[in-house]
């Protein structure tokens, strides 16, 4: 029996439009504020100047599920350049973070919005791609939890 051309259309639209459908209803938009800063840490024992995140170091962790969209904030409080790069997560070109290639830095008393989909899961990181201020503390964890929670393992 043949379905009329004009109804298999019709039923892929819908079974196409409620797909997408279930897919944005997951997906969430998760915001983050890091404030880039100099100031004195004592790792330690000892105080020393260092670059913090938020006031730490590390950074605070950034959490997410595969889907979201992420959107973080970050604002140089330095005297100097700066950027943040999101290390192995597939992000478009332009929120990469590396500076002077496919990003402009974030200059002193500026705030730059990063803004781009979560694509896949996993523990990643994210870190300064500026001089050497992974280095003197500007870093974090990412975690990516799946969009899916895994299957509970088979029993014998």
């Amino acid at each position: 029996m043949m379905i009329p051309q004009s109804r298999f259309i019709a039923c892929t639209f819908l079974i196409a439009i409620l797909l997408m459908a279930h897919g944005q209803i997951q997906a969430a938009t998760v915001e983050y504020d890091l404030t880039v800063a100099r100031q004195k840490v004592n790792i330690t024992g000892k105080p020393a100047w260092g670059m913090t995140l938020n006031g730490g170091i590390p950074g605070p962790t950034l959490r997410f599920r595969e889907g979201d969209l992420a959107r973080i904030r970050v604002r140089n409080l330095m005297d100097e350049d700066t950027s943040i790069h999101w290390h192995g997560l597939l992000v478009p070109p332009d929120m990469d973070g590396v500076p002077y290639l496919s990003f402009p830095p974030i200059g002193p008393g500026a705030t730059f919005t990063y803004e781009f989909p979560i694509r896949q899961s996993g523990t990643y990181w994210y870190h300064s791609h500026t001089r050497l201020q992974e280095q003197s503390g500007l870093y974090g964890a990412i975690v990516i939890e799946p969009r899916q929670a895994a299957p509970a393992p088979a029993r014998d």
